[in-house]
């Protein structure tokens, strides 16, 4: 008998590729997207209302959407957790059986940036609602999608700049890694994995590493600068204050110079899930 999985952001970088892992494991998949484009297709928006008709027959729900468009706390609230505190509930009372709230290894007690502190609220809805959840780390590999795909881009300039010298110790994981573990936890017990589940590599990477090893991969040899982050943080956020909205935003910085200091990867070794190490990786292939 077929099992239908829901997946929102299912047109994204990692959940795309979560849709992909889910039908190689078996699954029927119904996109929950902005814009439909495939059969079976499903509209949906985050803060927005849903049509009940998407959910219907569904057995599990990914909740991978993250809107990154949302600018300041307030329009973050609304639409990232306010928006899937409905979705999350719609799941619930339309009796779909088990659900993965993809949040963030950027997600901890103490986290300063918007970013984690509303998938802080997202993990804690998932769980009021049954399900688990899971804290990707930084990803790469797969495309030259997400923050991985901009840092390979910011490392095509003659001069690249090093946050106060690069030290920051960063999380990460392969894009197929982490789609193979997400599709994995919907077989999950909610109820033995209530902790979230980081999905890394145990070892972290300094952040100047990270971009010495992009450069390498594209076969760059950059000056590589350090920069202090106090300008930059006063700049953004003048910047933002005066309305601008620039690629590079102040929470970004803030999420990056103040990294999770522990996660924890006991519940990941506990479910057998692995993840390649980044250093062993070919340079090429690291935004290919």
């Amino acid at each position: 008998m077929s099992r239908l999985a829901a997946v929102t952001g299912a047109s994204g970088y990692l959940g795309g590729r979560v849709a992909s892992a889910l039908r190689a494991a078996g699954w029927e998949v119904r996109r929950l997207v902005r814009v439909p484009s495939e059969p079976g297709d499903a509209a949906f928006r985050l803060g927005e209302p849903l049509d009940p008709a998407a959910l219907k027959g569904v057995d599990a729900l990914v909740h991978a959407a993250h809107d990154f468009s949302a600018f300041g706390w307030d329009e973050t609230n609304r639409i990232n957790v306010e928006g899937s505190f409905e979705l999350l509930s719609a799941a619930k009372r339309a009796g779909v059986g088990r659900i993965v709230a993809v949040s963030s290894i950027s997600a901890f007690p103490g986290c300063v940036s918007d970013y984690g502190r509303a998938k802080l609220l997202v993990e804690e809805a998932a769980k009021a609602c049954g399900g688990l959840s899971v804290r990707p780390g930084l990803l790469y590999g797969g495309g030259r999608g997400g923050m991985f795909g901009a840092l390979a881009r910011l490392t095509r300039l003659p001069v690249v700049p090093l946050v106060d010298g690069g030290r920051q110790l960063l999380y990460l994981a392969h894009a197929d890694d982490a789609a193979a573990a997400v599709a994995a936890a919907l077989g999950f017990d909610a109820a033995l994995s209530a902790a979230p589940i980081a999905l890394a590599h145990p070892e972290p990477v300094p952040f100047g590493e990270i971009l010495r090893a992009l450069a390498r991969g594209q076969g760059r040899s950059p000056l590589f600068v350090r920069a202090p982050s106090a300008p930059m943080l006063a700049g953004l956020g003048l910047a933002e204050a005066l309305g601008l909205r620039l690629r590079t935003r102040r929470d970004g910085l803030l999420g990056l110079l103040h990294p999770n200091p522990a996660p924890d990867f006991e519940p990941a070794r506990r479910l057998g899930l692995g993840f390649r190490r980044f250093l062993d990786q070919d340079p090429a292939s690291y935004a290919a």
